[in-house]
């Protein structure tokens, strides 16, 4: 469908090819910020003035609003929902949910929550019927995510999983790149790790905040992510949180009970019931 030579796929390490580029081309790039930065400051980059567009780190959030009780479906749909962002291709998207922001009082039902869910998952060979969970790209990857665990679990504490173990149905634990869906739990709201350190795989952290105004504080200390869930049936707590994460995120979904069922899930332009998306307007 495309003139010849309009697009080169390939598939290896990038080797010298930044070293030639010039003004007249582009640079994009999606992946981390540490490999974005050095990409950014390249000679070839800098000296030539390449433009550069990058779509680096993103420490996406899902909030629980204040309003949601353990016995509300909204309840059962965050939780869900952050089950289906943690395991959807090993947790590896740049969309997908990384700190789910909870009322504090609820810290421990959710966490409890998403630990019986996340241990109903198979993990295993792709092509496997059984299987609910892939590997993740590679073994160095793996690697990376193991190391970025450490990082959050000294900042609080594992409650699902462990980076070192994984039950693997249909295939080799130690040649296959597969990993346990890890969650982990941080009580101190002070800690930087959790909206700093991203591990690109089946991982996620859960927070407690007290009142909205903390929820949009622990949120905006992502320092902007591509995406954000904002889980509540209050237009008043909607309208609250949509105007306190909007200048810190691309997009925000609306989920409750009455647009669950056409909802296109985290990740999405802003969503949400019509009666509810007018009550914000």
């Amino acid at each position: 469908m495309l003139p010849e030579g309009s697009l080169s796929l390939l598939c290896a390490g990038p080797g010298g090819l930044p070293d030639d580029l010039v003004s007249q081309g582009t640079l994009s790039f999606t992946g981390s910020a540490v490999t974005a930065l050095a990409l950014r400051t390249h000679p070839a980059v800098g000296g030539q003035a390449v433009p550069f567009n990058t779509e680096a780190d993103s420490l996406n959030c899902s909030v629980l609003g204040p309003d949601v009780t353990a016995r509300d479906p909204e309840f059962n749909l965050y939780v869900d929902q952050l089950v289906t962002e943690m395991t959807v291709k090993a947790g590896q998207k740049c969309t997908a949910i990384r700190r789910a922001l909870v009322p504090a009082a609820l810290a421990d039902t959710v966490t409890s929550a998403v630990s019986a869910a996340l241990a109903a998952v198979v993990v295993g060979h792709s092509a496997s019927l059984n299987t609910t969970m892939g590997p993740l790209a590679s073994l160095a990857q793996r690697e990376e995510v193991r190391a970025a665990v450490a990082k959050l679990a000294a900042a609080g504490c594992i409650a699902h999983g462990h980076p070192d173990a994984v039950q693997v149905h249909g295939a080799d634990a130690r040649r296959g790149a597969f990993l346990s869906p890890i969650l982990l739990r941080c009580d101190d709201n002070s800690a930087a790790a959790p909206h700093e350190v991203e591990a690109f795989g089946p991982i996620a952290t859960v927070i407690g905040y007290d009142g909205i105004d903390e929820a949009v504080t622990l949120a905006a200390r992502g320092d902007g992510s591509l995406a954000g869930s904002i889980v509540t049936r209050d237009p008043d707590v909607a309208s609250r949180l949509v105007a306190g994460l909007a200048p810190w995120h691309g997009r925000l979904l609306i989920l409750n009970r009455d647009d669950a069922a056409e909802s296109t899930g985290h990740g999405t332009v802003i969503q949400g019931h019509p009666d509810l998306l007018a009550a914000l307007t």
